[in-house]
C-alpha cells in the first residue's frame, strides 16, 4: 500500500516536471515571436521613414524645378521686356533722326522725295495729336453738360423745411417729393460753391432720405465727402449711384476725376472711357 503512494506521488512530480518543461518551452516560443514581431516592426518602420524620405526629396526637387521653371519664366519675360523697350527707344531715335534729316534737307533745297515721306509722317502725328485733343476735349464737355443738369430747377428754397415735414407726414405727393429734392440739391451746391462741404453734406443726406437712389443727391454727396477728404466714403457714393443707374455718365465723370487726383490713372481712364460709351448711347438713341 505504502508503495503504491509513492509511485503515485512520483507519477504526479513527474508529471509536475514535464509540465513546467511545457511551460518553460512555451514561454521561450513566445518570447522568439515577440523578438521575431518586434524585428519585423523596427523593419516596417524602417521602410516607411525611407519611403518618407523619398517622398520628401522627391518634392523638394519638384520644388526646385518649380521655381528654376519660374525664374526662367522670369527673366524670358524680362528680357521681353527689355527687348520690346528697346525696339522702342530704337524707334523713338530713328523718328528723330528722320525729322533731323529731313529738316535739314528741307532747308537745304533736297530732294521732293524726301520732303514728302517727311510730310507723311507730320501728318501722321498730327492726326494722333488731334485725335488726343478731340478725347480731352470731349471729357471736358461731358463734365461741364453733368454740372448743369440741375441749372433748370431753380424754385425757391424757402420752401424747403415745409416740403420735408410734409414728407415726413405722410402728406406729401409725388411732385411735392421731386420739388424738395431739387430745393434740398439746389441748396446743398450753393453751400458747396460757398466752400462748405459740411452744410452741403447735410442737405444731400436729407435729399437721399427722401430718395435713397436719386443719382444727383448720390453724386454730390460724393463731391461733397471728396471736399471733406472722405475719399473712401465718396468712391461708395460713386457706385452706388452708378448700381442705381449704370447710364449715370455723371456719375463716371465724377469717379474718374478723383481717381485722377489720387493719381489712380488706370482707373481714371476706364471710368472716362465708360462715361464716353455711356453719352453715345445716350446720343444715339
Amino acid at each position: 500500500m505504502t508503495q503504491n503512494l509513492v509511485n503515485g506521488y512520483l507519477q504526479i512530480q513527474e508529471q509536475l516536471h514535464n509540465t513546467q518543461l511545457a511551460l518553460e518551452d512555451s514561454r521561450r516560443e513566445a518570447k522568439q515571436n515577440a523578438d521575431g514581431m518586434v524585428a519585423r516592426m523596427q523593419a516596417l518602420e524602417q521602410t516607411i521613414a525611407t519611403q518618407r524620405a523619398n517622398e520628401v526629396e522627391l518634392a523638394q526637387r519638384n520644388q526646385d524645378f518649380t521655381l528654376m521653371l519660374g525664374g526662367a519664366f522670369g527673366l524670358t519675360v524680362l528680357a521681353a521686356v527689355l527687348f520690346m523697350a528697346w525696339l522702342q527707344w530704337r524707334a523713338v531715335s530713328r523718328l528723330v533722326e528722320l525729322a533731323a534729316v529731313r529738316q535739314s534737307e528741307f532747308l537745304s533745297g533736297g530732294s521732293a522725295a524726301s520732303l514728302v515721306s517727311g510730310a507723311a509722317v507730320e501728318q501722321s502725328n498730327a492726326r494722333l495729336f488731334s485725335s488726343v485733343d478731340s478725347l480731352q476735349k470731349r471729357i471736358l464737355e461731358l463734365e461741364q453738360t453733368s454740372r448743369g443738369v440741375l441749372a433748370e430747377k431753380i424754385p425757391s428754397t424757402t420752401t424747403t423745411a415745409s416740403a420735408v415735414s410734409e414728407h415726413k407726414n405722410g402728406n406729401s405727393t409725388s411732385s411735392d417729393r421731386e420739388e424738395c429734392i431739387a430745393n434740398l440739391l439746389v441748396e446743398g451746391q450753393s453751400q458747396l460753391d460757398a466752400h462748405n462741404p459740411e452744410k452741403a453734406l447735410e442737405c444731400f443726406e436729407v435729399a437721399l432720405g427722401l430718395d435713397s437712389k436719386h443719382i444727383d443727391a448720390l453724386v454730390k454727396k460724393g463731391g461733397a465727402l471728396e471736399k471733406l477728404g472722405r475719399t473712401d466714403e465718396a468712391i461708395v457714393c460713386y457706385d452706388r449711384a452708378i448700381e442705381a443707374n449704370d447710364s449715370a455718365t455723371i456719375a463716371y465723370l465724377q469717379k474718374g476725376g478723383l481717381f485722377n487726383r489720387l493719381a489712380r490713372y488706370d482707373e481714371a481712364l476706364r471710368c472716362y472711357e465708360q462715361a464716353l460709351r455711356t453719352q453715345e448711347k445716350k446720343q444715339a438713341a
